[in-house]
């Protein structure tokens, strides 16, 4: 019924289900994401809420609450305590510790951040947004040289399907590719490599590149600070 479009139909359903099953917390997650699609996030968070208190250690739920407290709550002091549950309950839940990394990086707090990225790393949990998280946290806290092979392995990655995609999500990649290209830049410019940093920036297309060349012409020493001193979007 939900993917048919019926979501008042569906959200009847689940209820129901939830009535059927009075003792198990996969239904509850299922109302809740369906009370999330009809922007009824307070009620979503509810139901999360008594998800857990029907099973206090299924991962899974403090998971999905987590990504609400994001997206849709902005708390994010919330959203890391919930990833933390999650992970403290199943280790291995790559998509919660990313959840988490963001969250702290959202937060500035760039050292606990990078701790989770590492692990997600060494896992070979980390997608080419993390990578990309990675690279422009080291470039700020002291291994450019590091934070600029991490860049281009998440430009590799990113690049790797673009081919296949279409129409905005195409258009999304290449903004991000882009994006990536200049951060390329700014870990070089972080290592003093100016000249090599002037040719990255030279190949961009990105609007932003004209007026960040002139600045590395003008004045490379100031630029560098920026970076450094920069916060990560």
């Amino acid at each position: 019924m939900a993917a048919a479009g019926d979501m008042k139909a569906a959200t009847e359903a689940s209820q129901k289900s939830v009535r059927l099953d009075p003792f198990g917390s996969a239904p509850l997650e299922a109302q809740s994401f369906l009370f999330l699609q009809r922007g009824m996030d307070e009620e979503s968070a509810k139901s999360l809420q008594e998800a857990m208190e029907r099973n206090p250690n299924d991962y899974m739920t403090y998971f999905l609450l987590g990504n609400l407290q994001v997206v849709r709550q902005n708390d994010l002091d919330a959203a890391i305590d919930s990833y933390r549950k999650a992970l403290k309950l199943n280790p291995k839940l790559s998509s919660a510790r990313s959840g988490l990394a963001q969250a702290l990086l959202k937060q500035g707090k760039l050292e606990e951040a990078k701790t989770e990225y590492e692990k997600l790393q060494k896992d070979k949990g980390i997608s080419y947004q993390g990578l990309y998280d990675l690279g422009r946290i080291n470039v700020r806290t002291g291994d450019a040289k590091e934070g600029a092979k991490d860049i281009n392995k998440a430009m590799n990655q990113a690049s790797r399907d673009i081919g296949s995609l279409k129409g905005e999500l195409k258009s999304q990649r290449e903004d991000l590719i882009q994006s990536m290209t200049l951060a390329l830049a700014d870990a070089l410019v972080v290592q003093r490599h100016y000249t090599q940093a002037a040719k990255v920036i030279s190949g961009s297309s990105s609007d932003q590149a004209p007026a960040l060349l002139e600045l590395l012409n003008a004045d490379p020493e100031s630029y560098r600070e920026s970076v450094i001193n920069g916060e990560i979007y």
